[in-house]
């Protein structure tokens, strides 16, 4: 729990340090999401992804390409924002429906976490919980971003960032409503989330390199996340 709840502190403090003072360089965090997205889609090749096809089987399949166009799908509307786009909304309705795709999968991601708030019948790993906060940091932060550069004001912007850290709890208990005593059901969920997270993950280390090449300083924090990864 000390994760999970330590996770969306920093995460909020992060987007907030966005909205009032930003800094100037900021090429960092694209290194820190290639950092994130190299240990989350390690974390999900060698420990998760096996677990998941021995509780479910074949049906595990199916239920991550659910996940997995899923986040097409959002992302048509979120434009990005899950892997560092931060594109200023023309309109108050463009932004408030890139926002409500951006809370959407956050709050899918917080489902299996249900496990880490309650008494389930399984406990998933620390390992996931760890990758889904590395990976919700920078979305906050460019969440901030966008939201300052579409127009709103700091206090604003302030509420809005709460409510897209506030939807990874709600998962939680949206998932222990539906029932979290059930082993299977909490493995569907999962499956839904690993298929969001492995198209999230993929995009983030290649989609984001400069004509399709990566630098020395994104190889680097590529390796550091992988070896982190398999170390954890």
């Amino acid at each position: 729990m000390t994760t999970y709840i330590l996770g969306l502190v920093i995460s909020f403090a992060a987007g907030a340090w966005f909205i009032y003072k930003a800094p100037e360089k900021k090429q960092w965090i694209y290194l820190f999401l290639s950092a994130g997205g190299a240990y989350l889609i390690t974390v999900l090749f060698t420990h998760i992804l096996p677990e998941l096809f021995e509780n479910l089987g074949h049906t595990a399949g199916y239920v991550l390409l659910v996940g997995f166009i899923a986040q097409i799908l959002l992302e048509n509307y979120s434009h990005g924002i899950e892997h560092g786009h931060a594109h200023a909304s023309s309109t108050r309705t463009a932004l408030l429906i890139s926002y409500a795709a951006l809370c959407l999968h956050a709050l899918i991601e917080g489902m299996p976490l249900a496990s880490v708030l309650f008494n389930s019948v399984i406990q998933f790993d620390r390992e996931l919980t760890l990758g889904i906060m590395l990976h919700k940091i920078p979305v906050a932060i460019t969440l901030s971003t966008l939201l300052i550069r579409s127009g709103l004001g700091k206090n604003s912007a302030m509420l809005w960032l709460l409510g897209f850290i506030a939807c990874t709890i709600v998962g939680s208990f949206v998932q222990h409503w539906l029932g979290n005593d059930s082993e299977r059901l909490m493995f569907m969920s999962l499956g839904l989330t690993v298929g969001i997270l492995l198209h999230v993950s993929t995009t983030i280390l290649f989609e984001s390199s400069d004509h399709h090449r990566l630098s020395p300083k994104r190889i680097a924090v590529i390796v550091l996340g992988i070896l982190l990864g398999i170390a954890i």
